[in-house]
């Protein structure tokens, strides 16, 4: 249902870092955007997939269509990853120093399965290739982002998303190599994600 005669929610993870990056007349543009987005959007019940649209789809969204009615298609992009680049900074700060315990890889294969309940199979369709002590693998051959911003037709969009997963892992742990080499958001069939154990 949509969401008229609720209390709108805000990302404090996405809004506040957002201001001092654009400004604030596109900051205000921005919240309203997401607001009149958010109202009128068809919500599932999964609380998930909630959280995923309140955190990140749709404030995205909102940023990328009031940019894009200033800017071309690649500039309104290019400032989304610069403006993703700082807004998650922290986080890719944070995951350095979790990356920074010797036996990091062990921990990861030991969580991962539950980490990967937040992208829960009403969004996500995850085929399991390899766990063991040399990798982690596994496909997702669905993507929630992609399929909710395809339908507002800013499925571009979607690849910024995946951009901020290569700007966590890419330099996360001297234990461990990230490689990915295929997204549905760069037109593949599925995405490839791999965490494979660097061994000294």
């Amino acid at each position: 249902m949509t969401q008229k005669n609720k209390e709108i929610p805000l990302s404090k993870r996405f809004f506040p870092g957002l201001l001092p990056i654009i400004g604030v007349e596109k900051y205000n543009k921005v919240i309203e955007r997401y607001r009149d987005i958010y109202s009128n959007h068809e919500f599932p019940s999964n609380p998930r997939l909630r959280w995923h649209l309140i955190e990140g789809i749709l404030p995205g969204l909102a940023l990328y269509q009031v940019l894009r009615e200033s800017e071309t298609q690649e500039n309104a992009l290019k400032n989304i990853d610069n403006a993703f680049e700082r807004l998650f900074s922290n986080t890719v700060k944070k995951m350095k120093k979790i990356g920074s315990i010797p036996f990091i890889y062990y921990l990861l294969r030991f969580f991962i399965k539950s980490a990967l309940l937040s992208y829960p199979p009403e969004g996500w369709e995850i085929e399991w290739k390899q766990n063991d002590k040399n990798a982690i693998r596994f496909n997702m051959k669905s993507c929630f982002y992609y399929d909710t911003l395809s339908k507002y037709c800013a499925s571009e969009l979607t690849a910024s998303f995946c951009r901020v997963d290569d700007l966590i892992y890419e330099n996360m742990s001297p234990y461990l190599l990230w490689q990915r080499t295929m997204t549905i958001a760069r037109g593949n069939a599925y995405c490839d994600f791999c965490f494979e154990h660097k061994k000294s």
